[in-house]
């Protein structure tokens, strides 16, 4: 760099050019005069004297909780503070102090590329979590936010996928960069496994493990040649130069992996890449925890607690989902209102325990004779309703009967053909009328 011309005393030039900083003094028009060596290797033009710093540096529109954004004109007026940003192979953040000097800007930059990208990490993550908590999101919209913002942060990505392991594979849930198709493709365990590479001692503790080309190729066609033609046709494999993988462990097993991939250097990932991608696999696996502890939690809330059943809440869950699916197959759906006949003088002759023990009989019998794709219910204390699709309201009878001859406690039941203007509370009461009807008739036999 020419420093003659510089405005700059000679003393304070030496001592600048020295800094492992980048140093830039701008004139009253905002534009280079002189910089040191530091800045000259930063800014990716030969000649960037007359020019303005703004050309290749840009101010941060996101907050990242550390560094605030510079504001607009951020090169002019009193010493200020902020964040700046250039893209070059990837982006690199630097923390910029501007200070009056020699009728210009003295500026310092700062690189925080490594600290800014951990808090944007840090920030995404508490973000998708209090998504989590306040939001009914997909599981497969939530992992792929936690993927867009990896692929956003992580120096060095360009591209990812997610996997999610189901029935002993891992199945891609998320994707950027690849074909739409790589969607619903999934690994088999030990290929996944071999994959990874690092042994099942660092899978379990989900350590991050670099490959780069020509090892990608060979390690797919080592390990999961089976796949190799779908990873080269909608995975871009041969266009791979490097992939982080990072296992998402969660209570000591591993449920997902998360891969961030560059298509153009074999070099694109610095050492920080990896520790970032781990925070990203956390949130991932906190997405599956949070998902997994809200859907216990409603399974919980839909459930009997003595007898395991549906509730009352879970019965008018699954009406009108049954009701439409017999309407769009053009199928008969019955329901069956189900009561116990003495249980208060089981309760009183033998206590609560041998009336409880009763009701878990009866909702086993119930669940032995009726078919996979019935739904059974308890919605009071002796009072149980299941609904039956594709059964015929003629075969009832016989329905009934079975249960009655499985079973050494008295049933009452009725029933009720459901129709496409019914709704829950009418169908419920058509079915009650019918089950005290047949309970009058069952006592009346006995009497008899």
């Amino acid at each position: 760099m020419n420093t003659s011309a510089s405005p700059l005393e000679p003393e304070t030039l030496n001592w600048l050019n020295q800094l492992p900083e980048a140093v830039v003094w701008l004139d009253k028009e905002g534009q280079i005069g002189w910089c040191n060596p530091v800045a000259a290797a930063l800014i990716p033009d030969p000649n960037p004297l007359g020019k303005r710093l703004e050309n290749w540096f840009q101010p941060v529109v996101r907050e990242s909780r550390m560094h605030e954004p510079m504001n607009a004109g951020w090169w002019q007026g009193s010493p200020q503070k902020g964040l700046l940003g250039i893209a070059v192979k990837r982006w690199r953040w630097f923390q910029v102090s501007l200070a009056p000097f020699k009728n210009g800007q003295l500026c310092i930059l700062s690189e925080v590329t490594r600290e800014y990208n951990q808090a944007l990490a840090y920030h995404s993550s508490l973000e998708v979590l209090s998504s989590l908590l306040t939001q009914e999101e997909k599981l497969e919209e939530l992992l792929m936010r936690v993927l867009q913002t990896a692929v956003e942060v992580v120096p060095g990505a360009e591209a990812g996928s997610l996997t999610l392991l189901e029935n002993g594979e891992f199945r891609f849930v998320a994707q950027i960069g690849f074909e739409d198709s790589l969607i619903e493709h999934s690994l088999g365990y030990n290929h996944e496994l071999a994959w990874y590479g690092l042994g099942e001692q660092d899978w379990l503790l989900g350590k991050p493990r670099l490959l780069v080309s020509p090892h990608i190729q060979e390690r797919t066609k080592n390990h999961i040649s089976h796949e190799l033609d779908m990873f080269n046709q909608v995975g871009k494999l041969e266009e791979l130069k490097a992939t982080v993988t990072v296992p998402i462990v969660l209570q000591g097993q591993v449920m997902g992996t998360l891969n961030l991939d560059s298509l153009t250097s074999t070099e694109a990932f610095p050492p920080e890449s990896l520790a970032i991608a781990q925070t990203f696999a956390l949130q991932a696996a906190t997405v599956l925890y949070g998902l997994l502890t809200r859907r216990k939690l409603s399974e919980l809330a839909l459930s009997d607690a003595l007898t395991g059943l549906g509730n009352r809440h879970a019965l008018k869950e699954s009406f009108p989902k049954m009701k439409a699916q017999a309407e769009r197959l053009d199928l008969p759906l019955t329901l069956i209102y189900w009561d116990m006949d003495g249980l208060k003088r089981l309760n009183d002759q033998y206590g609560h325990a041998a009336g409880d023990q009763a009701l878990k009989i009866l909702a086993n019998t119930l669940r032995s004779v009726f078919r996979q794709e019935d739904q059974i219910f308890r919605i009071g204390g002796d009072e149980f309703v299941s609904l039956h699709l594709a059964l015929p309201l003629s075969e009832v009878p016989e329905m009934v009967r079975r249960v009655r001859s499985a079973i050494h406690v008295e049933v009452s039941a009725g029933a009720v053909a459901i129709t496409p203007l019914q709704d829950l509370q009418a169908a419920l009461g058509q079915a009650d009328q019918a089950m005290y009807k047949d309970k009058r008739r069952v006592r009346n036999s006995l009497e008899l």
